[in-house]
């Protein structure tokens, strides 16, 4: 593959990571997108996000406006400017910074784009080298495409959903991570990068479709094949790798909280035997289907004996393969993560320090949730503007001014 210079970083945005040189253009809007665009800003990419006037989502009056852009951890290391989309300057603007850029990354419903004037022949008329990437639950084909729907909706259809389900039930709801955060943001920067080290290559850009349907999806390919093999062909919850098996699932203690058993190796289940005491007990070495509920019973009695903390020291430092759930409060501070810096606390908002981590160019959080979430027309600097034009568009009004 021919080499490509990476472009010097704008001398007036101090920048680190190993996507410096990489520009990108978000239209903003919630969820996956703007998780997608966080990443790819926390690694060095200048990204410019495009709000529309008065900001999206609209402001939640129940909300004080300041916590909440404490608060709006996904909108971080980028600034973004508000823009008249219904203008024909608004449009040109946009238009103007696509053909500085290696990618776009969208995420409305299909035909959204296409209304607004910026689909991807006009976007790809501008720079035929632009990743035009899509983000979308149902993806951007099929008799679905245009319905409205949300992580469980999509997760629930690629079967995913599925595999949650404990006791021969599908869980009541989870929260949207391996929809539109795995399957949806993920996806979309594998995607993203993917098609901008083709154009780098060919000089030719493509619209990337990356629904959550079609992500999450390909997340359970192991399970497929496992499934495919006669392993995981019980109902939720008897399988394996779902809490079928006494050495494979959670275990309420005697303070209410859980740990986490996953000594599936037999190396691994001999630490946790010997550990608790179990290594003259046949039924835990047979490896019979029947001697399961005993074994699991058995697991649930000892484990309520005593509370979590005191199993995450009994475990600690071994490979028994017992740990502690924390739960988000508890988290980061644990031992781990704060040898690893696992957490960033930004004006008293804790969120996750970027990922993941690379030993001769580190991502960083190069602005602060809060100051990501007011206007910057200045950034538009970054992208070859001038001083006048931007005082230009402010004073049309296609352009909002910084708060």
């Amino acid at each position: 593959m021919p080499y490509r210079p990476c472009p010097e970083p704008a001398a007036t945005t101090e920048r680190a990571g190993p996507l410096t040189g990489l520009r990108v253009v978000e239209m903003t809007g919630l969820g996956p997108a703007p998780y997608a665009a966080m990443i790819l800003a926390d690694l060095g990419a200048q990204v410019i996000r495009i709000d529309r006037p008065g900001g999206y989502p609209a402001p939640d009056p129940a909300l004080d406006p300041a916590a909440a852009g404490r608060a709006a951890v996904t909108y971080r290391s980028r600034p973004h400017v508000r823009v008249d989309l219904k203008a024909e300057a608004g449009r040109a603007l946009v238009l103007r910074l696509i053909a500085e850029a290696d990618a776009l990354i969208e995420g409305f419903r299909p035909g959204a784009m296409e209304r607004l004037g910026l689909g991807p022949e006009p976007c790809l008329a501008a720079n035929p080298a632009l990743a035009y990437v899509r983000m979308t639950g149902w993806g951007q084909d099929g008799p679905m495409a245009g319905m409205a729907g949300h992580d469980m909706n999509f997760t629930g259809l690629s079967g995913a959903l599925s595999l949650f389900g404990q006791d021969g039930r599908v869980p009541k709801g989870m929260p949207p991570l391996m929809g539109d955060m795995g399957g949806g943001a993920l996806f979309a920067v594998v995607g993203c990068l993917a098609a901008v080290m083709n154009a780098w290559r060919c000089g030719e850009g493509q619209v990337v479709d990356a629904s959550i349907l079609d992500g999450s999806a390909s997340l359970y390919a192991m399970v497929s094949g496992m499934a495919a093999l006669g392993l995981h062909e019980a109902p939720p919850g008897g399988n394996m790798l779902d809490g079928g098996r006494h050495c494979y699932r959670t275990y309420i203690c005697a303070d209410g909280k859980a740990v986490v058993v996953a000594a599936i190796e037999p190396a691994f289940r001999k630490v946790l035997l010997d550990r608790l005491g179990l290594t003259e007990e046949p039924r835990f070495l047979s490896g019979r289907a029947e001697d399961e509920a005993y074994c699991t019973g058995k697991l649930e009695a000892i484990f309520a004996s005593q509370p979590r903390d005191h199993w995450a020291a009994l475990f600690d430092g071994s490979d028994g393969c017992v740990t502690p759930v924390l739960d988000l409060a508890e988290a980061p501070g644990s031992a781990q993560a704060r040898a690893r810096g696992l957490f960033e606390t930004i004006d008293a908002v804790v969120q996750p320090a970027p990922a993941p981590r690379f030993g001769r160019t580190p991502g960083r959080i190069a602005l602060g949730p809060a100051d990501a979430s007011r206007p910057s027309p200045d950034a538009l600097c970054d992208w070859g503007l001038s001083e006048a034009e931007i005082d230009g568009l402010i004073g049309s009004g296609i352009l909002a001014d910084a708060d």
